[in-house]
């Protein structure tokens, strides 16, 4: 089979399958794994597809930015400038999914030798432009109705990989129930995550706290920075000072000024 004929076969696997991994894919179409990735390559370049750690996925998103201001408010905008100054150059991170983490993503175009994994298919859209940051995805399963990618091939990406810091935005904060996802599957990626990291940072809404999702992720001391509005309950300041947890509220900014620094209650500068 020629190279064309082969892309082309890739295509119709992966418009009806939305993802596929090398190996699986060499298999299929009786080739090494190492042509199968020249294809890929091939199929990125022409925008077809999204390369994960292993494979391949659709890229079927909507034309509308994920980062459109009607649909992401000024507090989460303001998290993700504020939590994107945490970030330093000639750093490996990783940066969740959510609408959140998007926001912190927009906002690193301008660092130089950065290396980015992350689970969140708009994220690693927004940085593939960025010049000095090199993304990578986790693959997965995409969990239907979201970017986010989880499951065993999600997990297995974070097997022989270390983080500087990791950038999270869970679904609950409670007392009782730390930090939550909305299903089993983002709990446990995200358990495996916490142990892969030198620092993690939790960037979330203050709507966020007293929420519990379904399934947890850690207790609330887990976390080494808290980005939030300054609207956050007054318990949860106090708690994670007594913790010596960092806590970090975006200063107000005029409407379309850029965020240059956080305050934070405890920290001191960023």
């Amino acid at each position: 089979m020629f190279a064309a004929a082969r892309q082309e076969r890739i295509k119709e696997l992966l418009l009806k399958h939305k993802q596929f991994d090398v190996a699986s894919l060499a298999a299929t179409l009786g080739v090494t794994e190492v042509t199968i990735r020249r294809d890929l390559d091939k199929l990125e370049q022409e925008g077809f597809i999204i390369k994960t750690h292993g494979g391949a996925i659709l890229k079927d998103l909507p034309s509308e930015s994920a980062f459109s201001s009607e649909r992401v408010s000024r507090e989460i905008i303001e998290l993700g400038e504020a939590a994107s100054l945490l970030v330093k150059n000639n750093e490996a991170i990783f940066i969740g999914s959510g609408l959140t983490c998007q926001q912190v993503a927009l906002n690193l175009h301008n660092k130089q030798r950065l290396t980015v994994m992350t689970n969140d298919l708009k994220v690693a859209l927004e940085l593939k432009e960025a010049p000095g940051v090199f993304c990578t995805v986790t693959g997965g399963n995409n969990l239907p109705g979201t970017e986010s990618l989880v499951g065993d091939l999600a997990l297995r990406a974070l097997q022989e990989v270390h983080f500087r810091r990791a950038i999270i935005s869970p679904s609950g904060i409670s007392f009782n129930s730390g930090y939550s996802a909305n299903t089993v599957e983002e709990a446990l990626f995200y358990r495996q995550l916490f142990n892969r990291c030198e620092e993690t940072i939790i960037v979330a809404d203050y709507r966020k706290f007293n929420k519990v999702g379904f399934s947890q992720i850690a207790k609330l001391t887990a976390a080494h920075k808290i980005v939030t509005n300054k609207e956050v309950d007054d318990r949860y300041k106090e708690y994670y000072f007594q913790q010596n947890i960092k806590l970090f509220t975006p200063y107000a900014v005029e409407e379309g000024q850029e965020v240059r620094r956080t305050d934070g209650d405890q920290s001191g500068d960023v």
